[in-house]
Formats: structure tokens, sequence, C-alpha cells
């Protein structure tokens, strides 16, 4: 595992087709005589071990895209094209190589059958609903997922896992707001309509949301990322513009908070241009849902840890985490459960996953393929 996930670090590819970084897997499954199946519209692949058909059916997912980061660690195994895993994908895809090793070999004594999936375009947001799209959940139907991915936590042991009943992962929206107002000279305000002071009424106000209407036991988290008007960066200081646009992304651990945020933010844009007789444009797009465990495969992958691992091998957290996964599309049709492995270096200086300079340990990756591969036999076994 340690060398096919050094191997693929060295070949990071970005979005829904990730040509060497497939014929690598292909390569493997073929070495291990696993038949694979490809996908049309993106290079992802799934795979089925086990014969026996009367039995349930569990699939395993590892997404494998990079990010276009140019890596600045000293590892000897460093990829060299502008590109990096830096969220750890490329850990997900060996731990699930492990697995299916493993599996293949008890694949007379399996009860069931296992489907592996491997799948690009998860940092794009749009390689899970790929491969639903193309039957990856059907033909044979799967009944149930196991999902995992790696952590940079230096409040927790190298190679402990963690899981969290309910939401453990936010969803992932996006705003865009342009508030448009009439321009003119700086020092004669009152001749304009300032879209400036508008957005500022507007950015204020939308925060009330969260400290004033939401529950605070309830985490959404707002941000507005980006602030611009119609001013070409040679802007003066003596030209209010015409108009101003804001982009933001909005966070929820539940998807009904989703709907009241939309709502709540085009009454707010609305009530300021209104009474400053402004005008606006909002646009709002439903990203991933929010991703939700199963509670009795949730249940089960704690006692399958365990175990196998050992007693307090892994941790129900009591709070869910603001990014988001797009293995939520899978869950939205069938029951889940996805857990985190922690990959420090205890030792190291840590840097966060996204980070150019993240140092993953790959040496506890046997405990995520062991806890993933077990977990799908004592699932079978049910």
């Amino acid at each position: 595992m340690m060398k096919c996930r050094r191997d693929l670090h060295q070949i990071p590819e970005i979005g829904l087709n990730l040509y060497k970084t497939i014929e690598y897997i292909k390569n493997e499954l073929t070495n291990m005589n696993i038949e694979f199946k490809e996908f049309k519209n993106c290079t992802g692949i799934s795979a089925i071990i086990g014969k026996n058909i009367n039995g349930k059916v569990i699939a395993l997912r590892a997404d494998m895209d990079a990010l276009p980061i140019k890596e600045q660690t000293d590892v000897e195994f460093k990829s060299k094209n502008g590109n990096m895993h830096a969220c750890g994908h490329d850990v997900h895809t060996a731990m699930l190589l492990g697995a299916a090793k493993i599996l293949k070999e008890k694949e007379e004594e399996l009860n069931g059958r296992v489907k592996l999936i491997f799948q690009p375009g998860e940092e794009t947001g749009d390689g899970a609903k790929c491969m639903i799209e193309e039957g990856v959940l059907k033909n044979p139907k799967v009944d149930a997922m196991i999902a995992q991915h790696v952590i940079m936590m230096p409040n927790l042991r190298a190679g402990q896992l963690v899981v969290k009943k309910g939401g453990m992962m936010a969803s992932s929206d996006k705003f865009y707001i342009k508030i448009i107002g009439k321009g003119g000279h700086a020092s004669t305000p009152e001749l304009t309509k300032d879209p400036i002071f508008m957005a500022n009424q507007v950015m204020n106000m939308i925060q009330g949301i969260l400290t004033r209407e939401n529950d605070v036991q309830n985490p959404i988290v707002l941000s507005i990322s980006n602030i611009k008007s119609e001013q070409p960066k040679s802007a003066v200081s003596n030209i209010i513009p015409n108009y101003v646009e804001i982009i933001g992304t909005v966070r929820c651990l539940e998807n009904y908070s989703r709907n009241f945020i939309k709502k709540r933010l085009e009454e707010i844009i609305k009530g300021v241009t209104i009474t400053m007789n402004g005008r606006y444009e909002y646009k709002y797009s439903f990203g991933h849902p929010a991703l939700y465990n199963d509670n009795e495969m949730t249940d089960m992958i704690i006692n399958t840890s365990n175990n196998i691992l050992g007693k307090n091998s892994i941790i129900e957290n009591s709070k869910g985490a603001m990014g988001s996964e797009d293995a939520a599309y899978y869950f939205e049709k069938i029951p889940g459960v996805y857990y985190a492995i922690n990959t420090i270096y205890e030792n190291e200086t840590i840097y966060p996953l996204h980070n150019s300079k993240v140092h993953i340990n790959d040496e506890v990756l046997y405990k995520g393929c062991a806890v993933i591969a077990q977990g799908a036999i004592d699932f079978l076994n049910k």
C-alpha cells in the first residue's frame, strides 16, 4: 500500500479525467485478477469481489483526484507536475487497493459481494453524481457503503479513527450577490446610489442570521469569500462604482437549514436595496448535501475497529466537520458510514490538508485498510 500511495503521489491529476491514475489502478486490479468496469463520462472504475449472488452487496469507495497546488515538501516521491495530492486521495486509493487484495484472497468465504468504487472528481463536486448517474449503485444493487478520509489532528494519535453518527460533514452551497446602484464622483455621494454602502449593510445583516436567527447548537458557517466592484485593478479613490459583487459559501450540518439561509439572504438583500433605492441580482447554488452517517452502520464500524485494532482505536465524535464531501450523494440513496483516520507524524510540524506542505503519514495505512476490509466482511455477515 505504501508503494501504491507513493507511486500515485507522483502523478496527481485533477477533475473527472485522471488518465494516468486510472491506468495505474487498472493494472493493480488486473494483477489481482479482479475484473473491473469503466465509465463513459468520467475515469471512474468499479469492480466486484465475491461469488455469493444471494447475499448483500456492500460498496467501498475511494476518491482519486488531486488539487491544483504546487507541492512544497521534501519527500523523494513528491509531485513534479504542478498538482498535488494535498487532500490524501492517493492514500484513500492505496487503502482501497489493499482492501481489494485482502478481500480477493477471501473471495470464497464472502457471504455476499463487495463493490469497489474508485471515483474521480471529488474536489470538483461532480464525481459521485457522475458515477451514480451511470449506474454505479446498480447491477448489482448496492445495499450500503463504507468510505474513509485522512485527517491531520494534533490532538489525536497517529492512526486513530474518528466517526460521528448523523451529520458527519456539512453541505456546501454557493451564493452570488450583485448590488446595483448609481455611480458618480466620491465628493458628491448624495448624487449617487452607493452600492458599496448598500453592500456593507447587507454583509453586516447577513451575520445577524447566524447570531440572532439560528439556534447556536445548529452549526452553520456563512463566509463571504470575495468582494469586488466594477472598477478595474487600477481603481481610483474618487469614483463610486455602479455595482458591487459579493461571492460566498454556506455550510450546514442539517439539510433543512439550507433553504432557510437561501430565503433569508434574499430577504435581506431585497430589503436593503429597496430602502436605499438600489437593485440586486441574486443566485444561490446548491452543492453537496450534508453527509449523514447511518446509526447502525456507524455502530458496526465502531465495533469492527475496536475488535481488530483494539479498544478506543476509534473515537465517536460529538461534532461534525464543516468541510464537505460528495460521498453525501451516495448516502442520500443508501445507508453508509464515513470515518476519518489520523495521518499525522507526531514529531513533525503538522500542516493541514490542502496545504502545499502537508506531509501525510502512510505508515498507518494498514489500519484504515483493515477497518474498511473487515467492515465489509462484518456487514455481509450481519
